[in-house]
């Protein structure tokens, strides 16, 4: 499966670390976000930060699964979901998960194409990984 997850730079390293474990299983990330420097303030990197939204923008609409660990903050990963959605809306995929403490906290995350979730460990039992 291909998978995309959406979170702020604060949880990079528990991105990193479910990349290295699906990874080990023979799955694909479609966006290493995770290994690009830190871009802020984006102003200072006008390039490098269109390229990386283009990449992602790219990558949601690449993967079967979208993961957004929640966050009571937060910008651009609520973007991402929104763009997720409208795909899911056209094609049915992916399948888009929120996970996580705030799982709760926004309307949108009770939109019918998204589940949600407390951990990865029940996405992936969700998906049959």
């Amino acid at each position: 499966m291909k998978f995309y997850i959406a979170s702020r730079l604060k949880d990079k390293k528990l991105v990193e670390t479910i990349h290295k474990e699906l990874t080990s299983r023979g799955h694909v990330f479609t966006s290493e976000w995770v290994k690009e420097g830190n871009l802020t303030p984006y102003e200072d990197y006008p390039e490098e930060a269109e390229r990386l939204a283009i990449q992602c923008s790219n990558a949601i609409n690449d993967c079967d699964v979208f993961i957004l660990i929640s966050d009571e903050n937060g910008s651009g990963m609520y973007i991402e979901l929104g763009m997720a959605l409208e795909r899911a809306k056209s094609s049915k995929t992916p399948k888009i998960f929120v996970i996580g403490k705030y799982n709760n906290s926004c309307v949108f995350f009770y939109h019918p194409l998204i589940k949600r979730m407390a951990t990865f460990e029940d996405v992936f039992k969700e998906i049959g990984i």
